[in-house]
């Protein structure tokens, strides 16, 4: 198997604990501008994959809940449930008070939670689509051969009957 570049292994290793293709390339050092196009493609990329898979062997369960709980958290921001704490020093007179409030999200952040939360909906989504096809696909194979072996035992049988009637 061809060894992973550092950059992909950041990525993959990213993508591991957030689940966020885009997010990963970027923070791997790919350029914004093209990290969701080569996101797409590292994923794609058996090499890739296959190192995915083995460093998830056994942590499924924690990717699991890490997942759920990025997933809770965007929702939550998307919500406006999730606020930000900023505190700042308020002059009144001679006195000097510290001052803290709490700003709800960004509108960039609530987007931010929506496209990530899409995002996850949409591989979620891709991935049952690809089982359906794959199933309907080993259906087909059971089928052709179950056809298979029965036309070649019914032939069997023929050739049998065959011999069996040169032989009187």
């Amino acid at each position: 198997m061809k060894k992973l570049t550092v950059k992909q292994k950041r990525f993959a290793d990213n993508y591991i604990e957030t689940g966020n293709a885009r997010r990963s390339a970027i923070s791997a050092g790919y350029s914004e501008r093209t990290a969701s196009v080569i996101a797409s493609e590292n994923l794609t990329k058996p090499n890739i994959l296959a190192y995915i898979d083995e460093q998830l062997k056994g942590h499924d369960f924690d990717v699991e809940i890490r997942q759920k709980q990025a997933i809770d958290y965007a929702v939550r921001v998307l919500q406006e449930l999730e606020t930000e704490e900023v505190s700042h020093v308020v002059k009144t007179g001679d006195y000097e008070q510290v001052e803290t409030i709490r700003l709800k999200p960004k509108i960039k952040d609530r987007t931010d939670a929506a496209k990530f939360i899409t995002s996850i909906t949409s591989v979620v989504e891709r991935n049952r689509l690809q089982n359906m096809k794959l199933e309907q696909e080993i259906k087909k194979l059971q089928k052709e051969l179950e056809t298979e072996s029965s036309t070649e035992d019914k032939l069997k049988e023929y050739f049998d009957k065959l011999d069996g009637a040169f032989d009187d």
